[in-house]
């Protein structure tokens, strides 16, 4: 190997050291503000792990004191127990918040019980301290003591740094897989129902049928009302009610006397947000799997309320057959699980992926069958918690 490549390869291999890590120089990831505030809301320590690490502080100090003279006993285990539960305190805050800044200022902060303590104690007589063997075993349990806590100090702040880091490149990736969920679910306008509602439409401007026109201008009058909307990330249930009841209107056009429809929207309710096209496959789903499969057709029901905790309760009823199997054992808080079940309908899919997406847990969609026969489509949204 010529001298040039072994260069060449020492380089390469020292660019790939994180030399910050070698020499423990602390934390690598700096944060915004923002991502600081997004950070905040992961879970803090638990009650079971501070009493754990209280319990560990209380048998170290007593360890560390063992064999000792009484009175150096004494001062080492109150000494090792100050120095401990500081250090917890301080691996809370760094816990919380894993900055280089902090970092350092918790070195100071461990350091400074023990130096206290031994500062004094050599101060105040400084040939007996020279001179006693049991004082250098104290001042090498206390600079044992001192460097594990640093260490310890090192590692919680080092981990929680990296882990805060990439959770927020997870976070990020999986926003990118919401928001592109939500792209085409709300490009997925039932385009058959488009297509069927044109060879309709084609169909009876052909034949001369005088339902073609009132036909054309419902379904004009719903594309209107429709596209613009789901621009928005979020629109209130009055206003996507309005592209329900023009969808309806097309598709009375077509089935005539075989549909049915009831729409009952609680003024409370009708400034409610959710996300767009909700309500709309909803009730697209009722239409084509609980009324057009039956001979006599079917009544669809839009029913929204706010509930006195301020919770939203929409239903969507049909009386039709009733929801399949597959359907009913959707998962209602796994959105990418659901992506897996083939059998399940995609647009109910893309539903709980856009709550999911709006309001986390606090928003769920539900399928059951009603006790009078048909579906029961149910969508909550919690109250936004004070």
């Amino acid at each position: 190997m010529s001298l040039k490549l072994w260069f060449a390869n020492l380089r390469a291999f020292c660019r790939e050291v994180d030399w910050r890590l070698v020499f423990l120089m602390g934390p690598r990831h700096s944060f915004t503000p923002e991502q600081w505030q997004r950070l905040d809301r992961l879970p803090g320590i638990s009650p079971t792990i501070k009493v754990a690490a209280v319990v560990n502080v209380l048998a170290l100090a007593w360890i560390v004191s063992l064999e000792l003279p009484q009175a150096a006993a004494r001062l080492v285990f109150a000494s090792a127990l100050l120095a401990g539960l500081l250090t917890l305190w301080i691996g809370a805050d760094l816990w919380r918040r894993p900055t280089l800044k902090r970092l350092y200022r918790a070195y100071g902060l461990s350091a400074f019980p023990l130096g206290a303590v031994f500062g004094f104690l050599m101060a105040a007589q400084p040939q007996q301290w020279m001179q006693d063997p049991w004082n250098h075993e104290l001042l090498i349990r206390g600079c044992a003591i001192g460097f594990f806590y640093s260490m310890a100090t090192w590692a919680v702040a080092m981990w929680r740094n990296e882990f805060m880091a990439d959770w927020l490149h997870d976070e990020a990736l999986r926003e990118q897989k919401l928001e592109l969920a939500q792209r085409l679910s709300s490009a997925q306008i039932q385009p058959h129902f488009l297509f069927n509602s044109l060879a309709s439409l084609q169909h009876w401007v052909a034949v001369k049928d005088d339902r073609a026109a009132p036909l054309l201008q419902s379904l004009t009058s719903y594309l209107r009302a429709t596209l613009p909307l789901f621009d928005r990330p979020l629109l209130s249930v009055g206003e996507e009610a309005e592209a329900v009841r023009r969808y309806l209107e097309v598709m009375q056009a077509r089935l005539g006397g075989r549909l049915r429809v009831v729409l009952d929207i609680a003024p409370d309710a009708s400034a409610a947000q959710l996300p767009p096209g909700v309500l709309l496959t909803l009730v697209e789903n009722a239409v084509e799997h609980g009324v057009q499969p039956q001979l006599s057709g079917g009544e669809v029901q839009l029913l929204a309320r706010m509930q006195g905790d301020g919770s939203l309760c929409v239903e969507v009823l049909d009386d039709g057959s009733g929801p399949s199997e597959a359907l009913l054992q959707m998962p209602p808080l796994e959105p990418f699980a659901m992506l897996r079940d083939a059998e399940a309908s995609l647009g109910l899919q893309n539903t709980r992926l856009r709550l999911f997406q709006a309001f986390g847990p606090a928003a769920s969609l539900s399928l059951s069958h009603r006790l009078e026969g048909g579906c029961r489509a149910q969508v909550w949204v919690q109250a936004a918690k004070s």
